[in-house]
């Protein structure tokens, strides 16, 4: 289930901004806020679960996990869906830490890599189906199949979980005196402070914002103040001794986390790209996006029992030489024409992950010792779901940065006085869509790429065997990633196509416009559109919302709006109930719709503008 969710949610985010009426920069937030909320408290939940017992704790938390998935496919606004999806993974929280130690319980230590295979295959499994799954669903119905049609999934998955694990597995539990109930709240307002920051600040001019500036700094300060915590705390949540004694575990959980930073690139930027720029069913990019999953799923076993016999750094090395040559091979999808590079770039990508995922985590519980291996199984999530959130929050800020970037240079230049070829450049631009267009999101597609490939330069350091680190070595590697980073996007954006402004138009000139110069004249004083508005009187607010509809006499247009003259439903009303009538509407939905049309409501009307055109419509 938890991996569904990780391929489910991207491909219905260009849903969900239709549906909700809401956009890309808080859509994000279903994904984030779920998030936050599983990565928090994760580790504390981890401790909870040595007390109650771990099988216990798996149980309820695939129990509330299931609840509130369901209780998602009902949601109304994207403030509920998110709030649902907050509860959602908390109930991850409480479950996915059990399953890496819940696993070691059941196979002997000789055998670990395979079990850690095994769970990566069924994790991929999830991958697997999801994208197929998700395209059906979102062809056939809407984004809300995709939470309702999981309904039996979650009853079979809570009713293994209270009862798969019998009367042992699982049911070891550990007295404790102390719960680092502080730790935890301080590490989930540090998470969710940072990632706002990250989601927010580069977009619109949230950096003017004091609000969101407040937000993202008691991130910043509350970070350390839970690093010092934890050092001082009874029975920690995180043992800060394991990075700082433990140089394999450290670079084992950088690599990991690193690693899941750069998957929105392939789970949020490249569905959207598909199905909105491109105009591919979701079905068909549902079995694209399956293919990295086929592959991991099969690789992923076999990558455990070699990493058993050839060590674990070595396969992870190679995984991550592969997930980037698959990253680069995306480079090369083209805007019209046949996309079947990107099948070959995707089973690349499940190969690379494949082979990095099971060593990797093998390596972090091994070099644990056996009164830790709790508190670094909760670490994997942690590392996992942190690397997946910051990533994604970043990548989030950088679709939408890009796209309010172009859409102020073009709009911009469109209010300059141009040459005939810009005007030209500049129509053709909107004509195709705009900052949705698939020129556009191609390149924002492709910057994602490359900057995802050069952070896995940090996991690629990281995994290399026999090599000695220190911190002049992890400062040179962050600095290599980021020279690459920028410098790549830089390159490319010097080389594409598209540009950030339309021809023969540059930045300089576009700032030095302060007001628009309509049809090349004089710039106008600004229209207060709202006190123009107001003074509209009844036949002026008809003309110019509803006679489009019900005609220029309320004779009533077919199939778009109905006959007002002699209306009976106009009649037998009173003006305060025509007016809450055109201040809601009627839906297609609501049972007293006789006409089969949709009436759309206006709230955005004050109550002088509703009464005056109820007075039009019955001046009696």
């Amino acid at each position: 289930m938890a991996s569904l969710d990780s391929s489910f949610v991207p491909i219905a985010f260009s849903d969900l901004i239709d549906d909700l009426d809401t956009n890309t920069s808080q859509v994000v937030w279903v994904a984030l806020g779920y998030l936050i909320a599983a990565t928090g408290p994760m580790l504390f939940m981890a401790r909870v679960a040595d007390r109650i017992g771990r099988a216990t704790m798996f149980g309820i938390g695939t129990l509330v996990y299931a609840i509130a998935m369901a209780a998602c496919g009902f949601a109304d606004s994207v403030s509920i869906l998110i709030t649902l999806r907050v509860v959602q993974g908390f109930g991850m929280a409480m479950f996915l830490p059990t399953t890496f130690t819940l696993a070691t319980e059941v196979f002997p230590p000789e055998e670990q890599g395979k079990a850690l295979g095994i769970m990566a295959s069924g994790n991929a499994f999830g991958f697997l189906l999801g994208p197929i799954f998700a395209g059906w669903l979102l062809d056939a119905y809407d984004w809300h199949a995709l939470f309702l049609s999981r309904i039996p999934i979650g009853v079979i998955a809570v009713g293994l979980g209270f009862t798969i694990f019998g009367k042992e597995i699982g049911r070891t539990k550990v007295e404790r005196k102390h719960y680092d109930i502080v730790g935890a709240i301080l590490l989930t307002l540090s998470l969710f402070g940072l990632l706002f920051g990250f989601n927010r600040l580069p977009v619109e001019d949230n950096h003017l914002d004091v609000f969101v500036w407040a937000i993202f700094l008691m991130g910043v300060v509350l970070f350390p103040i839970f690093i010092r915590h934890e050092q001082k705390s009874l029975d920690p949540i995180i043992d800060i001794s394991l990075f700082k004694n433990n140089k394999k575990f450290n670079r084992a959980g950088v690599a990991y986390s690193v690693l899941f930073a750069s998957f929105p690139a392939e789970l949020f930027v490249l569905p959207m790209l598909l199905i909105v720029g491109l105009e591919i069913r979701p079905w068909d990019v549902g079995f694209l996006m399956a293919v990295g999953a086929v592959v991991t799923f099969f690789i992923s076993p076999q990558a455990g029992k070699l990493a058993d016999r050839y060590g674990s750094e070595r396969l992870c090395t190679v995984g991550t030489i592969l997930t980037i040559i698959g990253y680069l091979l995306m480079m090369a999808v083209p805007l019209k024409g046949s996309i079947w590079i990107l099948y070959i770039a995707m089973a690349v990508f499940g190969v690379g992950t494949g082979l990095f995922f099971s060593p990797n985590n093998s390596i972090i519980m091994s070099s644990v010792p056996p009164e830790r291996a709790s508190m670094a199984s909760g670490l994997i999530g942690t590392f996992r779901q942190t690397g997946y959130a910051v990533g994604f929050a970043i990548i989030a800020s950088m679709v939408t940065a890009f796209q309010d970037k172009f859409e102020e240079n073009w709009v911009g230049a469109a209010l300059m006085n141009i040459q005939e070829s810009s005007a030209i450049e500049i129509s053709n631009f909107f004509h195709i869509g705009s900052v949705w267009s698939p020129e556009v999101l191609l390149y924002i597609f492709k910057m994602s790429v490359i900057l995802c490939s050069s952070i896995l330069l940090i996991t690629l350091i990281f995994s290399i065997p026999n090599l000695k680190f220190s911190r002049f070595t992890n400062r040179s590697t962050i600095a290599l990633s980021l020279f690459v980073g920028i410098g790549g996007m830089t390159l490319f954006g010097k080389i594409s196509l598209l540009k950030m402004m339309p021809s023969n138009i540059s930045l300089t000139e576009l700032k030095v416009v302060k007001k628009p110069q309509a049809f090349f004249r004089e710039s106008k004083l600004p229209v207060d559109i709202e006190r123009r508005f107001a003074l509209q009187g009844g036949k002026e607010l008809y003309m110019s919302n509803c006679a489009v509809c019900h005609g220029e006499k309320l004779e009533g247009l077919e199939y778009l709006g109905v006959k007002l003259v002699n209306n009976p439903f106009v009649i037998n009303r009173s003006r305060e109930e025509l007016m809450e009538h055109i201040k809601k509407g009627r839906p297609l939905v609501d049972p007293k719709n006789r006409t089969g049309v949709i009436m759309p409501g206006f709230p955005q009307f004050s109550k002088n503008e509703l009464n005056r055109l109820a007075i039009f419509l019955k001046p009696e």
